[in-house]
């Protein structure tokens, strides 16, 4: 889903930390906002660590080149500029975007941003994130983590089929269902947060192998995790029905929410053991 570059900056704006699918689209649609069309007057990397440091001469060249188009791809966020350079950035789970009118006061100090870009009007601000890099079109095209990217689940041409044959073909049948949702090489976008809701949603324990499911099953995490996650890109309200609620009633059937770490990685999953299972 790409973004046309529109309006003008809005007050203290940032990415939410917990950086889902919707939150990197929600950010692509207010930096497009807040840059518009107006060339870059200046293009800074402050943090000592900042990885663009290795770039000075790219990030100079940045300077008179206008944003073309904001764009969000699972987890990824790219800024294309004029003449074929793309901010590529990932936040993981620390990384952070921040969004101000030029001259309004910080909320975080500028000498921590890796990267600093400003316009007459507005400054846009990175912190932290394990990947920033400023590339060519070619060069990120390049990039084997990107192609190895499933269909992302807020694209424009996303089908509910689209999911359901991810899950199958992509994922080991022997897999649980919530490892599998959060594998990006599987459906890009979906995080700890919709990982737990969306299988709630649609009744599913997110425990179960893939195996042990049916085409319909999964068609309803997919459909209910899709609704979610667009949903709450069009309001900016991340649901909270069982994630990190362990303990408190279901919504739906007041029975006790459970957690526990799911997979390799360890992942905290919530569900309603009576809803779900």
């Amino acid at each position: 889903m790409t973004y046309a570059t529109r309006g003008a900056a809005k007050r203290g704006l940032s990415s939410d930390p917990m950086a889902e699918g919707d939150t990197i689209h929600r950010t692509a649609q207010r930096i497009a906002a807040a840059l518009g069309e107006a060339p870059v007057l200046s293009a800074a990397a402050p943090n000592a660590r900042s990885p663009l440091r290795r770039q000075s001469r790219r990030l100079d060249a940045l300077v008179g080149r206008r944003l073309e188009r904001a764009e969000a791809r699972g987890k990824h966020l790219f800024l294309n500029f004029e003449r074929d350079l793309v901010l590529h950035c990932h936040q993981g789970m620390r990384g952070s975007w921040r969004i101000y009118r030029r001259g309004e006061p910080w909320q975080r100090p500028r000498a921590g941003a890796w990267v600093v870009i400003s316009t007459e009007a507005a400054e846009i601000a990175e912190f932290g994130g394990p990947h920033l890099a400023l590339l060519t079109g070619s060069e990120l095209a390049t990039d084997r983590r990107l192609r190895a990217l499933g269909p992302d689940i807020l694209g424009d041409g996303f089908d509910v089929a689209d999911g359901v044959e991810a899950l199958r073909s992509r994922a080991a049948r022997e897999r649980e269902l919530g490892d599998a949702l959060l594998d990006q090489t599987v459906i890009a976008g979906v995080g700890n947060i919709y990982k737990s809701e969306g299988c709630f949603a649609a009744r599913v324990s997110p425990w179960r192998r893939l195996a042990d499911l049916s085409d319909e099953e999964l068609r309803g995490v997919v459909l209910e995790t899709a609704s979610l996650m667009r949903a709450a890109l069009e309001s900016g309200r991340q649901p909270r029905d069982v994630y990190r609620r362990r303990g408190r009633p279901c919504p739906r059937c007041g029975g006790p929410i459970s957690s526990g770490g799911q997979s390799d990685a360890n992942r905290t999953t919530y569900w309603c053991p009576s809803c779900q299972p």
